[in-house]
C-alpha cells in the first residue's frame, strides 16, 4: 500500500484497527471445492486430493471463526461434495475396468 512519502494515519482514539484483508482459508477452502468438483468428474485422484486439502482447510477456518461463515461453509460443503463424487467415479471407472479385462 503506497502512502506517497507519509507515514500510515493513526487510528482514533478508542477506534479499531482497519481490517487488512479476509479469511484466506474460507477462501482457499472455496477455491479448492470448486476445483474438486470439476476435478472429480474428470481426473478423479486431482478432485479427492483437492477436496480434502479444502476440507481441511474448511474446518480450519471455521475453529478460528473469522471472516464469512457463508464462505467457509460453502467450501466445505463443495469440498465434502468432491471427496464423494470422486470415489464414486473411481468406482465407476474400476468397475468399468474389471468388465473390460474380463471380456
Amino acid at each position: 500500500m503506497s502512502t506517497n512519502g507519509y507515514p500510515p494515519a493513526e487510528n482514533p482514539a478508542g477506534g479499531t484497527p482497519a481490517r487488512t484483508g479476509g479469511n484466506g482459508l474460507a477462501v482457499g477452502s472455496l477455491v479448492l471445492g470448486i476445483v474438486g468438483v470439476v476435478f472429480a468428474f474428470l481426473f478423479s485422484i486431482v478432485g479427492l486430493i483437492a477436496g480434502i486439502v479444502g476440507l481441511v482447510l474448511g474446518i480450519v477456518a471455521r475453529r478460528r471463526a473469522v471472516g464469512s461463515r457463508g464462505m467457509v461453509l460453502a467450501g466445505i460443503v463443495l469440498s465434502v461434495i468432491a471427496i464423494v463424487v470422486a470415489i464414486i467415479m473411481m468406482i465407476i471407472g474400476g468397475i468399468i475396468a474389471a468388465n473390460a479385462l474380463n471380456s
